[in-house]
C-alpha cells in the first residue's frame, strides 16, 4: 500500500514539472512604443492580475506608459494584433471606463498603484492587481504602451496570473486552458 502512496506521489510530482505557471519576470526593453507581455485566460470567477512595474529613465522623454488589457472579442485583440494600426489606433478600442487602460502615473496612484521614484535610473514604481469575471472563460492580452514615446519601452516587470483561491494548487496559476484540456 506505501509502495503505490509513493508512486503517486511520485507521479504527481514529476507530471507538474512540465505545467507551465504563469509567473511572468522580466526587461521590457524596446524601441517601439506598443508591446504584447502576456495572455491568460481567466475563468467566470476568482480570475486576479497582480502587477509590479518599474517604469526606467528613457532618454529625455515624459513617460505615459499605459497598461492595456485587452480581451478575446473580435473587434478587440484580433483587431489589433497583428496590424498595421498605430498605438494610439489600439489603444482608442479600449475602454478607460471599464479599466482596460490603467495610466501608471504617481498622480493617478488610487488607480494604478504608482509611486514615484528617487532613483536616477527609475521612474516609477507601479503595484497593484486587477480582478477578472466575465460570463464565460475568457482570453485577455496584456500590453504595456507609451504611445508618445519617441525611443519606446523600459519597463521591468513582476506578474501573477491567477485562477482559483491562493493556495488552490491545481487552478492558481494556471490558465483556464491549461487545466481544461
Amino acid at each position: 500500500m506505501n509502495v503505490i502512496i509513493s508512486n503517486i506521489v511520485l507521479l504527481l510530482i514529476f507530471s507538474t514539472t512540465h505545467v507551465k505557471s504563469k509567473i511572468l519576470r522580466g526587461e521590457l526593453v524596446t524601441n517601439q512604443n506598443w508591446a504584447f507581455l502576456a495572455r491568460f485566460c481567466f475563468l467566470t470567477e476568482k480570475g486576479k492580475f497582480h502587477y509590479d512595474f518599474v517604469v526606467k529613465e528613457n532618454s529625455n522623454e515624459t513617460s505615459n506608459v499605459n497598461l492595456l488589457l485587452y480581451y478575446d472579442a473580435p473587434n478587440q485583440w484580433p483587431s489589433v494584433y497583428p496590424s498595421d494600426k498605430t498605438c494610439e489606433q489600439k489603444k482608442s478600442i479600449l475602454s478607460l471606463d471599464h479599466g482596460q487602460i490603467v495610466p501608471l502615473s504617481a498622480s493617478l496612484a488610487r488607480i494604478s498603484g504608482c509611486e514615484q521614484l528617487d532613483d536616477p535610473w527609475a521612474k516609477l514604481r507601479c503595484t497593484s492587481y486587477r480582478e477578472f469575471r466575465s460570463s464565460r472563460p475568457r482570453w485577455w492580452f496584456i500590453v504595456l504602451a507609451d504611445c508618445s514615446s519617441k525611443s519606446g519601452l523600459n519597463v521591468s516587470y513582476d506578474m501573477s496570473l491567477t485562477n482559483g483561491e491562493p493556495g488552490s494548487f491545481w487552478r492558481e496559476h494556471f490558465s483556464a486552458d491549461e487545466f481544461c484540456k
